[in-house]
């Protein structure tokens, strides 16, 4: 088959990767079959990446011309195989000093010259500083008789990075073989095969640029009583620009349509709090207490016309700006129907009846519609996340506990769409959760849970506050506890040290057990019923020689 080899040379960047990476594809030609098998080898020197996925063997027979590197671009009705490729490559400099004055005064600058072939030619590359300032006064004269002051040191820093993390591929248009998608009876063919061709796969953007992240830093690090209480203060402001974004398209678009845009603007604010105490007691009983607390507040500043309808909102004048980025949109129930008088003297609403949701008529015209009815009805951020970290260990036992929780923030409970309706997600002859037994009725006409129905003439599933509840939750994370065998028991088998222990992970979680606005479903961290975290307990050995 050696007379069959062909080489092809082919190096990609757009057009600059042609100087930056090597890619070889030896094509066997045996008749009209073609077995490709893709080698990549790349430069041993430099900063340069390549990520390339393919398929390395493949039967695909019937290319146009050996210029095609792709196997869907062989013939798709004689097809025995399909599959493409991808590629990308970042190219990096990047650059640091560092200045110190008398152990008190501190400066580091950084630059990085960042290239992504996933942008074009005018936008590819980017230059991101970062310097930081930072002042030990603790070190000053006029604090080295403040015993009780161990450290202080007050930090300044600003930055801006890049991120590239999309897809190749949509600097052009682009598209597939596909002969389910494309055939075509031509000239009056009733039988065989019919003719094939190509269906746009997604809409190029050559105007794609980096997003870029600017984020500027306060903090303060601190000492008290030769560091048995530590601690840092830190607040920051983050604002990023020309979001990656792909919004989604009409379908009158046609195929095709998906297309990523630099879209949004947006900022974080926030603080973050860090304290540890230590102590060691004169029975050799010694332990630390660490807890941490953060909060941040985020909101959308700029929107692009063309992705304005995509992150919440009407798509007229109500929009997110001024908005958190995760803010949700939709009805305000209010409470169900319970007696035919309400349901008379209620706005007009498609579906409305006794054990029904009722919706608040947020404009006052009498009627319940989508355009002027809905509003901001949450945000899933929560308020602030916090942990704990004890640790305490007396002569040979050591003992560890990580606790870490979240308060508030508003969530989806999917778990009500499976205990509180027949209708919205589960089916006849499946099961349903014991919360359907005290639906309402005339014979239950207190409950506020939705009259059994096996149709969902009130759209119930529609995002509405009905669904959305209290998101917060403490856990216990892990608990260990060891013991560590004596030296003097351990070194007669050349074992330096040997330590034997038992943990748990995922031990406990409390979450919010009072009023309506509990979480129903076992954990809030995993909503949309995803896998729950188990519980897992596990018994071993450290050993050191």
């Amino acid at each position: 088959w050696k007379d069959n080899m062909r080489y092809y040379r082919r190096l990609y960047w757009g057009e600059d990767l042609k100087k930056k990476k090597e890619k070889i594809i030896r094509r066997l030609n045996t008749g009209k079959l073609q077995r490709d098998i893709y080698v990549l080898v790349l430069p041993e020197h430099g900063s340069n990446q390549l990520e390339i996925y393919n398929a390395a063997l493949f039967l695909q027979p019937d290319f146009p011309n050996d210029d095609f590197g792709e196997i869907n671009a062989g013939d798709a009705t004689t097809a025995a195989a399909e599959g493409n490729s991808t590629y990308s490559a970042l190219a990096s400099l990047f650059g640091r000093a560092n200045y110190v004055y008398a152990d008190r005064y501190l400066f580091e600058f950084t630059a990085r010259y960042d290239g992504s072939s996933k942008f074009g030619a005018d936008n590819r590359w980017a230059v991101f500083p970062a310097f930081s300032l930072g002042w030990r006064i603790k070190n000053e004269p006029f604090l080295e008789n403040v015993d009780f002051l161990s450290d202080l040191k007050l930090r300044f820093s600003w930055g801006r990075n890049g991120n590239s993390a999309i897809p190749s591929g949509y600097l052009q248009s682009s598209y597939v073989a596909d002969y389910n998608g494309t055939s075509y009876a031509m000239n009056g063919q009733e039988s065989g095969s019919l003719q094939s061709g190509f269906r746009k796969y997604l809409t190029g953007n050559s105007t794609l640029k980096w997003e870029t992240v600017t984020q500027t830093n306060y903090g303060i690090d601190f000492g008290f009583f030769n560091q048995s209480l530590v601690g840092t203060i830190d607040y920051f402001y983050k604002k990023t620009t020309d979001m990656l974004y792909l919004p989604p398209y009409i379908g009158a678009f046609g195929e095709g349509g998906d297309t990523y845009v630099n879209g949004p603007s947006m900022e974080n604010r926030g603080v973050e709090i860090l304290l540890t105490y230590r102590n060691s007691l004169p029975s050799g009983f010694n332990y630390s207490i660490t807890g941490n607390i953060a909060t941040f507040k985020n909101k959308i500043t700029e929107l692009p016309d063309n992705v304005r309808s995509v992150y919440g909102g009407n798509g007229m004048l109500d929009d997110i700006i001024g908005r958190p980025r995760n803010s949700i949109y939709g009805y305000v129930a209010d409470g169900i129907f319970k007696t035919q008088e309400e349901v008379d003297n209620s706005p007009q609403q498609a579906g409305k009846g006794l054990g029904r949701i009722r919706y608040k008529d947020l404009d006052g015209d009498g009627r319940i519609t989508q355009d002027y009815d809905r509003t901001w009805i949450g945000v899933s951020d929560p308020d602030f996340t916090y942990g704990l970290n004890l640790q305490a260990s007396y002569k040979n036992v050591d003992l560890a506990l990580f606790f870490q929780g979240v308060h508030g923030g508003d969530v989806w409970d999917s778990w009500i769409e499976y205990s509180d309706f027949w209708n919205i997600q589960n089916a006849n002859n499946t099961n349903h959760l014991k919360g359907v037994f005290n639906a309402w009725s005339p014979q239950n006409p207190d409950s506020n849970i939705p009259a059994l129905s096996t149709r969902n003439t009130n759209d119930e599933k529609r995002t509405s506050t009905y669904f959305l509840k209290d998101g917060s939750y403490l856990k216990l994370r892990t608990i260990e506890l060891g013991y560590t065998f004596p030296e003097s028991m351990v070194k007669k088998a050349m074992i330096s040290r040997l330590r034997a222990y038992v943990s748990a992970n995922n031990v406990f979680t409390i979450k919010k057990w009072w009023d309506s606005n509990r979480f129903s479903g076992p954990d809030p961290e995993i909503r949309d019923f995803g896998y729950v975290i188990p519980f897992t307990a596990t018994v071993g050995v450290n050993i050191t020689f």
